[in-house]
């Protein structure tokens, strides 16, 4: 029996889980401050998530899954003889800019005892499939750099971003640069971001960002959104939140109306997240971007280099 690919249900929770957890070679949890082996049976939901995200566990994986249902995304699985062995999220999306409405990857993910007998490309395919069947412009991943050639023979050998990740070192060079009209809540629906540019985390689809940012789980108490609003005058809605674990440092959530306020509109998030007791923030920003930014002007560490792939359909 060769691969069979479909949409996936709250049924296929177990063998998703069992896809992810694949790749974990040992697992881990916290005693007394330190990390120490453990079984997998030991740890708590929270540690499981820890290892990779909500896929790691029935409890959370069950929440993921019916978010993908409910909000009409494409969680696939690939089976052989019955079992799971593969398993890809495609989100589909309108934005601005070169991806347009695209079908975006955003886990592709074959069990460890399945690799190398064509099951990521028969997702591919089968995300292929719904993409055009969809009308999207572009069927679009940010691939991990050791997937980069798997992606290209595939189709996916488009560059659609060159991206920077980098590290704003907020504590010092951080200055006010006058009051702004700063309104505490997102825009009611995506329609009004989908007509803005995303500046970060470019390593995403737009709407892949904003309807995830919408989500919630219980185990995330560790990662809070701290703000989330809108800078009328700078044509900006942004969302500042602590990174997993790390109180005092945040990544950034970005898109703009009018990139020629993207300087104006980053001196005034630096400022506000200061102002909220950060002294580090990170951002995944389009290579040109950066360049021509005021991030520059700042300290700041550029923690890696990536790429968003496409294929135009």
């Amino acid at each position: 029996m060769g691969i069979v690919v479909r949409k996936a249900s709250l049924d296929d929770v177990k063998g998703i889980v069992d896809v992810n957890c694949s790749g974990v070679v040992k697992w881990y949890k916290e005693v007394d401050g330190k990390r120490v082996e453990a079984s997998y049976e030991e740890l708590s939901v929270e540690e499981r998530w820890s290892h990779g995200g909500p896929w790691m566990s029935i409890e959370t994986c069950s929440i993921h899954l019916n978010y993908l249902l409910i909000n009409n995304q494409y969680p696939l699985v690939a089976e052989i003889d019955g079992r799971i062995v593969g398993e890809l999220e495609l989100y589909i999306g309108e934005e601005m800019g070169v991806l347009g409405k695209s079908a975006f990857i955003d886990i592709l993910w074959v069990h460890r005892n399945y690799r190398g007998r064509g099951v990521g490309r028969a997702l591919i395919n089968k995300a292929l499939q719904i993409a055009i069947g969809n009308n999207c412009d572009t069927l679009s991943v940010w691939p991990e750099e050791k997937a980069i050639p798997f992606y290209k023979k595939v189709g996916l050998d488009k560059i659609a971003f060159k991206i920077v990740h980098v590290v704003i070192d907020l504590s010092s060079h951080i200055i006010p640069i006058g009051d702004h009209q700063f309104i505490f809540e997102l825009p009611e629906g995506y329609d009004k971001v989908k007509k803005m540019y995303l500046i970060s985390p470019r390593i995403e689809s737009a709407y892949t960002v904003w309807i995830k940012n919408q989500w919630l789980y219980a185990v995330e108490e560790a990662r809070m959104k701290i703000e989330e609003g809108q800078i009328l005058d700078l044509e900006a809605v942004y969302v500042i939140e602590n990174l997993w674990r790390k109180r005092r440092e945040a990544r950034l959530i970005l898109w703009t109306l009018n990139l020629e306020k993207i300087n104006k509109i980053l001196k005034a998030i630096f400022y506000r997240a200061k102002q909220l007791g950060f002294n580090k923030i990170q951002m995944y920003i389009e290579d040109e971007v950066y360049r021509e930014s005021i991030i520059n002007e700042v300290n700041h560490e550029i923690k890696g280099k990536h790429v968003v792939l496409a294929k135009t359909l």
